[in-house]
């Protein structure tokens, strides 16, 4: 599929711009929008990402280093304060998102603000702590971003100070927290919990939270109670030798069976549509992250689809862009078939989904009118006050504690 063919899809350009990328030209390299997101990257020593609108409103999430690099069947240009991207023979204005402001500031500790927080589409994405058992013993995740595990922990006062920045600048109105695992048996979410009491006696605002499951189904109830809206236990492949060959910790301390039972229990604790488990599109099979698919959707959980991202133009690749694009019309019909609505989906430009499956030839996606309602202000306060009655009419005092 060359890509004068892709370019006129907003879909199938998202998915072939997040396994190929794009580079940048000089004129567009020079705008405000980007030149300050490169040198800020070069400033804080970590990669820092363009969001760019696509057409339709779609949203592609690319790191800005790789834009760097020539060998991309994209570019980006830039001509009287207007991008397009120019693929082949054919081309789409988009708009580049500027880099958040709160990034160029400090907490009260002196820290850059985006060593903290980043943030995606409306989410601001926050790993408080570096903790991770996994890498201790030498069973570290092989997409593991090892570099940023060596930092020290945030203090709880470091993280309000970036969430309120950024909520004042009105670019954060969900929190995705992600945390490491810990050999306890709540897996490493109680680490979260201090950090999470803060947010929302602070901050009216939705929390989701992205850790390894615990032991035992009272510390999924716990979870819940703390006041997180959202959990996420990603599995990254279905196939159980790709599973272990890629996150081999997951498999020798958790267990891949372990994974699926805490999804299904959460699916019965959290709000429908809140449990999310990623699959990593292209580490396996289509026919195997097929079945993975077919599986979390019929347990209750919202599959995300993450694109391993090869960054090349080879033939090989082009072909893998037309194999891929119907796993995302398939996660779109597996949701309908379970009744499942992507609403409370908080990866909405980093991976693609439901939302954007009727691209690859489906219809409209369950809940996309809701999804809309909840992306405004108004909405989001809406969502807010549904959840916490959810919660204190499911919690009972006795789940407070757990052993």
């Amino acid at each position: 599929m060359s890509a004068s063919t892709t370019i006129k899809n907003p879909g199938l350009l998202k998915l072939d711009l997040t396994i190929r990328g794009m580079k940048i030209s000089r004129d567009a390299l020079a705008t405000p929008e980007i030149s300050r997101t490169l040198r800020l990257s070069q400033e804080i020593g970590a990669a820092l990402e363009l969001d760019i609108v696509l057409p339709e409103n779609v949203m592609v999430n690319i790191p800005i280093r790789e834009c760097l690099a020539e060998d991309r069947p994209y570019t980006l240009t830039e001509k009287d304060g207007r991008f397009f991207i120019i693929g082949g023979d054919a081309k789409t204005e988009v708009w580049v998102a500027p880099l958040a402001g709160f990034y160029e500031k400090k907490t009260s500790t002196g820290v850059s603000m985006a060593k903290i927080g980043r943030t995606y589409a409306g989410y601001l994405a926050i790993s408080p702590t570096p903790v991770c058992e996994f890498i201790f013993q030498e069973l570290a995740c092989r997409y593991c971003d090892l570099e940023a595990k060596k930092g020290r922990a945030w203090s709880v006062e470091e993280v309000v100070e970036t969430v309120e920045a950024a909520v004042a600048e009105g670019v954060a109105e969900y929190i995705c927290l992600n945390v490491g695992y810990t050999d306890s048996p709540d897996g490493g979410i109680a680490l979260l919990e201090p950090y999470i009491k803060a947010i929302k006696h602070r901050f009216d605002l939705l929390v989701c939270v992205q850790a390894q499951p615990p032991t035992s189904d009272e510390w999924i109830d716990a979870t819940y109670a703390m006041g997180i809206d959202s959990i996420a236990y990603n599995l990254e492949a279905y196939d159980p030798d790709v599973f272990e060959g890629i996150a081999p910790g997951k498999m020798r301390l958790i267990g891949r069976d372990r994974y699926f039972e805490a999804l299904k229990y959460a699916a019965k604790i959290f709000p429908s549509g809140a449990v999310v488990s990623n699959l990593i599109v292209g580490l396996e099979s289509i026919a195997s992250t097929l079945k993975g698919i077919d599986m979390l959707a019929a347990l209750g959980v919202i599959p995300t689809l993450p694109v391993y991202r090869l960054a090349t133009d080879s033939e090989e690749t082009m072909g893998r862009v037309e194999a891929m694009a119907p796993v995302f019309l398939h996660l779109q019909n597996a949701l309908k078939r379970n009744k499942l609505s992507p609403t409370w989906i908080s990866h909405f430009n980093l991976a693609l989904n439901a939302i954007d499956g009727h691209y690859f030839g489906g219809e409209a996606p369950l809940g996309q009118r809701w999804q809309k309602v909840l992306k405004s202000k108004h909405g989001g306060r809406i969502a807010h006050s549904i959840s916490n009655v959810r919660r204190r009419l499911r919690v009972r005092p006795a789940d407070d504690e757990v052993g």
